[in-house]
């Protein structure tokens, strides 16, 4: 079943368990130990942890910021290959209504798509094969669009011979008539399809919108790269809502005594439907990590993994909390820390935000008590100094103290699940030097 929930639709983001423990579990003394000096009296400990990492589903990605094209692989996760899926729209109606079209010629068409800055990529900027489809199905503003959603297309990819094969520069602005454009890939595409929208000039097809959808319906843009090496290739950040982006048909009307350079722009902007498609290949991952960890649910957990686009969720259980509930201290305080496992490439940098969820009785995702007022509330931060994720959580773990929540845990999602590419590897509960770790802090009076 896919899960459609507010927080899903905010932030888009999977299936093994993984057992494990933490420093100690609960006995007769937990809690007993008094931090040093201090004057509250305050008693520390922690819990037992399990964890597990399972593979997500679907998430939304129609209707968001940006969009992703591109692929590459990476030796923890394996294959990553994003599409852009968009609607192209006249930006006036009647177009070509009352003039002779007879002379018309194309030049050529491009697809310009623009980088969403200053954030314009994930992996790195090898050159990469793009290919465009025309699709073939009606698109509706209304519907809402996820990773898996691939659309039905018309066979024979419209790149022009022997440009597809393109170098993105998210840092280059590229000058094109004298203009200096904003950073963008530029995608020409075949002069056949220019011609078939210079054909359309004064028809039917061009009076408006809803004519010219039912005409030309959109485009499909993906990469096609063949084997690539580990860490080759990277996902482009496309802003859609950039003017920038759009189709352009450059031409001249020969029926001129000195035909003049013309434009003519099909736009692709918030009224488009416009969503990300993802596909991934686990087994092409040289390393063996996350094959184990999704093997076994049952195996010890010394790192657990995240993955955006409907790719990895980490589950988080803690153990035996019945002690904690029957010693009659008021927790004072609930901290979640979650360590990144070592290092990891430079150009694969991990969430800036990882979320917590529960899950409701119907399967969708809801927030902590700790949220209510709001998502920050929680914390979940990436610290690059600490190298790690900090989760505030005292209210849900009092309540699941009080028996007002169930004691199942919740859920770890990388956030902007449906507008990046983003991936970590965590320590799990039995990483043997920084293991995942509940801290609790109570007052004794």
């Amino acid at each position: 079943m896919r899960r459609s929930s507010l927080v899903r639709i905010l932030f888009g983001g999977a299936v093994v368990a993984l057992l494990s423990t933490s420093c100690r579990k609960p006995d007769e003394d937990l809690g007993l130990e008094i931090l040093p000096g201090d004057p509250l009296g305050l008693l520390v400990d922690t819990a037992a942890i399990r964890a597990y990492t399972f593979e997500d589903s679907a998430v939304r990605t129609s209707g968001l910021t940006r969009n992703l094209v591109g692929s590459y692989l990476d030796p923890d996760f394996g294959f990553l290959r994003t599409g852009l899926v968009t609607q192209v729209r006249l930006t006036t109606n009647n177009i070509g209504q009352g003039q002779v079209t007879a002379g018309l010629q194309a030049d050529s068409i491009v697809l310009a798509l623009a980088f969403e800055l200053p954030s314009g990529h994930y992996g790195n900027l090898n050159a990469q094969t793009f290919k465009v489809y025309e699709i073939s199905e009606d698109l509706s503003v209304d519907s809402v669009y996820h990773s898996d959603d691939v659309p039905s297309l018309i066979a024979g990819d419209l790149v022009y011979a022997q440009r597809g094969l393109i170098t993105p520069e998210p840092a280059v602005q590229p000058q094109i008539g004298g203009d200096t454009l904003v950073p963008q890939i530029r995608i020409r595409l075949v002069d056949a399809l220019a011609g078939r929208f210079l054909d359309a000039f004064g028809t039917a097809a061009l009076v408006d919108n809803t004519a010219f959808l039912a005409f030309f319906k959109g485009l499909h843009v993906v990469v096609d790269n063949g084997p690539q090496l580990p860490f080759q290739g990277g996902i482009m950040y496309i802003n859609t809502l950039s003017t920038a982006t759009k189709l352009t048909v450059y031409y001249k009307d020969t029926n001129e005594i000195d035909p003049q350079p013309r434009t003519f722009d099909l736009a692709i902007n918030s009224n488009c439907v416009r969503y990300s498609v993802a596909e991934r290949d686990r087994s092409l991952a040289l390393n063996g990590g996350l094959a184990q960890a999704l093997a076994d649910t049952a195996a010890p957990a010394p790192a657990v993994y995240l993955q955006t686009l409907g790719g990895l969720r980490t589950k988080v259980r803690f153990e035996d909390l019945g002690p904690y509930a029957m010693q009659g201290r008021i927790l004072a305080k609930a901290e979640l820390v979650v360590r990144v496992l070592g290092t990891y490439y430079p150009y694969y940098i991990p969430p800036v935000q990882v979320f917590i969820f529960r899950q409701s009785d119907a399967g969708s995702d809801v927030f902590l008590p700790d949220q209510l007022n709001g998502i920050g509330g929680v914390g979940g931060q990436f610290s690059s100094a600490d190298q790690e994720y900090r989760f505030n959580i005292t209210r849900y773990l009092q309540a699941v103290l009080n028996g007002d929540l169930p004691t199942d845990g919740f859920e770890l999602v990388a956030g902007s699940s449906g507008v990046s590419a983003n991936r970590v590897i965590l320590c799990g509960p039995d990483h043997p030097d920084h293991p995942m770790r509940l801290q609790l802090t109570f007052t004794t009076y």
